[in-house]
């Protein structure tokens, strides 16, 4: 799934990429054989034989008293360059996928119609490739999916809905598997292990001096792979994940299936068995998101809250040679910061379509030349049809610019735009090529 650099493409307000992770958030190995429905009363999804993808899913919600009824997040597929300034895109479904599209978000669409059934439920079936959709409902007319309050489905709630002191979810998550008549895209990591292979997750709070919002609590996604022993000689090595704009400690869990990408990679012995703990850098500081303020609030709060937190928690390790980072867009700024000028607290870096670093910032200079050396290895990623802000050009050149200066770089570039179907396909790539490496 490699590919060179992109062409150019139009740069967008950071404005626009906290709408598009807003409006996931709002809206947001081959598999197992599946046979009939596997789901209950909300949505199902179907095998059926027949073209494009060979897999039907049907959306159901229950709403008897609605007017109207719609459904948004990123169940929908675009060419490339269809994608506009806006965010507008084809918003074809799946009934209509082809060949080379890429998924995407609602954004200035209205949502397609679900339809009233008798006995209360509304209903859209439509074809569907393979892989991982946020989706969610809008009751009532709505123009633009971007300005519209979307509903999860309650039938089929995201990981932590309902835990006191979870980051809100809005969306609820469906998997596809794969036909191998009717190939569309290969994301047999995104499906559930086989049972055995499945690790826990978990939702934390911790006391947190820096806190804003809430004040003086942050939370935690927390991850066990299969078989934790906590009184293992050997303490596990741990992978830290961060979100993007807009999204919480929950993120990574629902939208990014990172339980799933990681029970996979497990299994298959392409990393050892680690814990994972996901992040949240909201209501840290009352800076500017992406400031260098911000940023040093996010290495405060990793250094005094997240990691001794972890350590006594769980049985971590806590030396950097065996810790590894991954964010993405904004997160991904976050790993540029923890990579070029915090090198003592992680050795491995996923670097996935970050979000610009700050001013002054720019070019490595002899400090951060040598933490590239330091770092076990890099992986940098982005998806080539990205238009937030230049990312699909500077992604590349971040990559070029750590091999020059003599870092172990591993370059995964995907098809697609700003977006999780993106996402879940580098932290893939990450734990299969690059992150804990013997």
């Amino acid at each position: 799934m490699t590919r060179g650099p992109s062409v150019p493409r139009r740069g967008l307000a950071w404005s626009v990429t906290a709408l598009v992770v807003g409006v996931l958030a709002a809206c947001s190995s081959e598999p197992a054989e599946v046979s009939g429905e596997v789901s209950g009363d909300g949505v199902i999804v179907t095998p059926t034989e027949r073209s494009p993808t060979g897999y039907e899913v049907t959306f159901r919600y229950w709403a008897p008293d609605a007017e109207a009824v719609g459904l948004v997040g990123d169940a929908y597929f675009t060419s490339p360059d269809a994608i506009t300034r806006t965010l507008g895109h084809d918003a074809r479904l799946g009934d209509d996928w082809r060949p080379g599209d890429v998924s995407h978000p609602l954004v200035s669409q209205p949502p397609a119609a679900l339809e009233l059934q008798p006995d209360g439920w509304w209903e859209l079936a439509t074809a569907m490739p393979a892989g991982t959709y946020s989706y969610g409902f809008v009751e009532g007319e709505c123009e633009r999916a971007a300005l519209c309050r979307g509903h999860l489905d309650p039938t089929n709630p995201p990981p932590f809905a309902g835990e006191e002191g979870a980051g809100h979810q809005r969306t609820s998550q469906v998997y596809v598997p794969s036909d191998s008549e009717h190939p569309t895209y290969d994301v047999g990591y995104e499906s559930d292990a086989a049972e055995g292979e499945r690790g826990r997750l978990e939702h934390h709070t911790y006391a947190s001096a820096l806190s804003t919002a809430p004040e003086g609590e942050r939370a935690l996604g927390v991850y066990l792979p299969s078989g934790y022993d906590p009184d293992r000689p050997e303490p596990y090595p741990l992978l830290v994940l961060s979100h993007g704009m807009g999204e919480n400690e929950t993120a990574w869990f629902a939208d990014g299936r990172a339980a799933q990408i990681l029970d996979h990679a497990i299994a298959d012995g392409d990393i050892p068995a680690i814990v994972a703990v996901t992040t949240d850098f909201g209501g840290l500081t009352d800076e500017p998101t992406g400031s260098a303020a911000f940023h040093a609030a996010y290495v405060d709060e990793l250094t005094t809250g997240v990691l001794p937190y972890v350590e006594s928690a769980f049985h971590v390790s806590s030396e950097r040679d065996h810790r590894a980072f991954g964010g993405l867009s904004m997160g991904g700024a976050l790993a540029v910061g923890l990579l070029e000028r915090h090198p003592e607290l992680f050795a491995w870096y996923g670097i996935w379509s970050a979000a610009p670093v700050p001013e002054g910032w720019h070019g490595l200079d002899a400090q951060a030349r040598r933490a590239v050396r330091q770092a076990a290895g890099i992986h940098v990623g982005v998806g080539v049809d990205d238009g937030i802000v230049g990312i699909a050009d500077s992604s590349p050149e971040r990559a070029a610019a750590y091999r020059e200066a003599g870092g172990r770089v591993t370059e995964t570039n995907v098809p697609g735009a700003h977006t999780w179907q993106v996402w879940r396909a580098e932290l893939h790539a990450f734990l299969t090529t690059t992150a804990f490496a013997q």
